[in-house]
């Protein structure tokens, strides 16, 4: 059997999906992650990503934020630079966007669905072996969007 997605049908007419399982990489911050670039579309996504790797763009936390500091400017509360996440994030960026070229999506594309799930618990070796691994599945769905006439919009106002 394969991959189930949380997305309803991720192979629907105009959509594009990726996954990948068994990250290296921790659950809350790929959530936090996630809800960041969730709806944007996908180059200003990739942007911000590109962004926090070079740690001139802080991820806002909102869900697990205790014990995190401050981060100054663009009205962050409290965030971080979750440089390992944003890397293995952008990595799926890309996959689904080549994805979506073999499909034939050539219009702007925006993430429709984002989500990180915990993965299979794996124990540490040697220093420590009683420990589990943090282990995040991760998968994506990307929509592409349609271009409405102006034209369009403007005649049935007017009516």
């Amino acid at each position: 059997m394969g991959y189930t997605y949380a997305y309803e049908n991720p192979k629907g007419e105009g959509l594009a999906c990726a996954h990948a399982t068994n990250l290296k990489i921790s659950l809350k911050k790929t959530v936090e992650t996630t809800k960041a670039i969730r709806g944007r579309r996908l180059s200003a996504a990739q942007s911000f990503l590109e962004e926090v790797i070079r740690k001139e763009r802080a991820v806002p936390y909102t869900r697990f934020k205790a014990e995190v500091a401050h981060k100054k400017g663009k009205g962050i509360d409290t965030g971080g630079y979750p440089v390992n996440v944003a890397k293995e994030v952008l990595r799926l960026l890309q996959a689904v966007e080549k994805n979506a070229s073999e499909k034939d999506l050539s219009g702007e594309l925006r993430i429709e669905a984002i989500s990180a799930r915990e993965g299979t618990g794996r124990f540490h070796t040697g220093r420590y072996p009683g420990r589990n691994m943090k282990v995040t599945h991760l998968e994506v769905v990307v929509k592409e969007m349609k271009k409405e006439k102006k034209s369009a919009k403007k005649e049935e106002s007017k009516e």
